[in-house]
């Protein structure tokens, strides 16, 4: 006999609720546990990298500090509090998922390892990952000669940097045009030097809930444990691969490998999803003058989405963001079970449900 869902006593009442799809404002961290025990087929998320985006709160340790409340990380380090906030969601996730649900979460390429470390302490299983290979990162380097030249107290008069006033949360940016030439001896000798790659992928941890009794004894009873791998094919029916690009990289295996105008090309053999480093309206919606910026393409979403959860599924986003993650999941026919820390994102997410079937009423 299947597990019942739990009594939903607990569980806060949605703010935003299209039928199909639910969103609860709060911490990820304190409302997953609220949730139906065993109530979501699979989770699908987007979460805060730990990289202290553009010095915001939701993905440095400070925002991660006040979500782990019961936990006392005075002395840990901003990794381990990291690794310990994974961890607290990711045992909220367990307890929500159905046995055998499939998570996929999008990771950082400095701190993956930290979060695979979280949520297989939470419980889930780490199945595979994805590589999701795009040519839209920017690189986050310190210029070695330049700063050089700072530590001795000089300032290079050619040096030019260009600052903007973005709307949204991104608010002031600033970008270096020209680096300047330097000036001290040391700062010639280090010249061309820096600290970091430009980042060209993302790795998308695949995980599952523990199962009860094997697979196949699992998905004959919960309908969970297995992942839909013709919902994934893709080209002329290929089986699914754990690497996945986007057009510019697509182009540049093609080019390097010299099949660009073959029959068959080289990046056919891997599923090939459009993005931009700036997305457009359609891919980032704004609502009362506010967008999100870490958006992922819907394509990619949907591609997920369909191959971990069964037909007529619930997913689960704890960290909806924009709603791209919605947005695929309802497109694709599924439920979907969305948490959003920030309130000012809620508009975002309604007007990708709007667009979708206009007239909805929350």
């Amino acid at each position: 006999m299947s597990i019942p869902p739990s009594s939903s006593a607990n569980t806060p009442a949605p703010k935003i609720d299209r039928g199909c799809a639910q969103i609860y404002l709060g911490d990820a961290v304190a409302l997953l546990p609220a949730l139906p025990a065993h109530s979501v087929d699979s989770l699908v998320t987007d979460p805060p990298y730990g990289l202290a985006f553009n010095g915001q709160d939701w993905d440095d340790v400070t925002g991660f500090r006040e979500s782990l409340t019961d936990i006392d990380t005075t002395d840990m380090s901003a990794a381990e509090v990291f690794e310990e906030w994974c961890r607290a969601w990711g045992a909220g996730a367990v307890h929500a998922l159905k046995p055998g649900a499939h998570v996929a979460a999008f990771g950082g390429a400095r701190t993956w390892h930290r979060m695979v470390r979280g949520l297989e302490r939470a419980g889930l299983q780490i199945r595979d990952q994805v590589a999701w290979l795009h040519s839209t990162g920017m690189p986050k380097s310190t210029d070695i000669s330049h700063a050089i030249d700072k530590h001795h107290g000089i300032t290079r008069t050619d040096r030019v940097v260009q600052y903007s006033d973005a709307e949204g949360i991104l608010g002031a940016t600033r970008s270096v045009t020209e680096p300047g030439s330097p000036v001290t001896e040391d700062a010639k000798t280090w010249e061309g030097w820096g600290t970091a790659l430009r980042p060209a992928f993302e790795p998308i941890i695949i995980a599952r809930a523990p199962t009860i009794g094997s697979t196949v004894a699992n998905v004959l009873e919960h309908g969970t444990g297995a992942i839909h791998v013709d919902a994934g094919r893709f080209g002329h029916g290929k089986w699914p691969t754990n690497v996945a690009l986007d057009q510019s990289q697509a182009d540049a295996l093609d080019a390097l490998t010299g099949s660009w105008d073959a029959e068959s090309p080289t990046s056919s053999r891997f599923p090939i999803f459009r993005f931009a480093a700036k997305p457009s309206a359609e891919e980032r919606p704004r609502a009362f003058g506010i967008s999100h910026t870490t958006v992922k393409p819907l394509a990619l979403m949907q591609w997920l989405i369909e191959l971990l959860t069964p037909a007529g599924g619930r997913v689960l986003e704890p960290f909806a963001g924009s709603g791209a993650t919605v947005e695929a999941a309802v497109r694709a026919g599924f439920q979907v079970v969305a948490v959003e820390r920030e309130a000012s994102y809620l508009p975002l997410i309604e007007s990708r449900l709007d667009r979708i079937a206009p007239g909805w009423t929350t």
